[in-house]
């Protein structure tokens, strides 16, 4: 039974973490867009598109992960870890593969930078909040 609480605790804790991680990304992709603004309106909507999509694959991967609250055998978590990034995977690259076709103007190498710098953010909030002493 103390076995299974720890667990419910670990994955309320991972669940809670994903949302900060995918609110630190939303806040990002907003004031790199807003200070792209001031350069030019092409220099902005394409910082924007590139936040958008990182955010959006990770909150589609949280979402494949943490869509349930039961916990399972750990090799069904592995999978779904697994079928997430797959689908993660397959999301981004339709994402930018209709930006590319739909969208012109578009500024790539912006577009290209901004979705770098916000698929990093959860490894660089990550890294910030961390507690000295307390092992992750």
């Amino acid at each position: 039974m103390q076995k299974r609480v720890q667990q419910n605790q670990s994955y309320n804790d991972s669940r809670k973490q994903i949302l900060r991680f995918i609110r630190a990304q939303i806040i990002l992709t907003a004031i790199l867009s807003l200070l792209l603004w001031i350069y030019s309106w092409v220099s902005c909507y394409s910082a924007l598109i590139g936040g958008v999509i990182a955010t959006a694959a990770n909150a589609w991967f949280a979402f494949k992960v943490f869509s349930s609250e039961r916990i399972e055998q750990p090799t069904a978590i592995l999978a779904t870890f697994y079928m997430g990034e797959i689908y993660k995977f397959l999301l981004t690259a339709s994402l930018f593969m209709m930006v590319f076709v739909l969208i012109k103007p578009i500024n790539i190498m912006i577009l290209l930078s901004v979705y770098f710098f916000v698929h990093m953010t959860p490894a660089v909030v990550n890294t910030f909040s961390m507690q000295p002493g307390k092992e992750s």
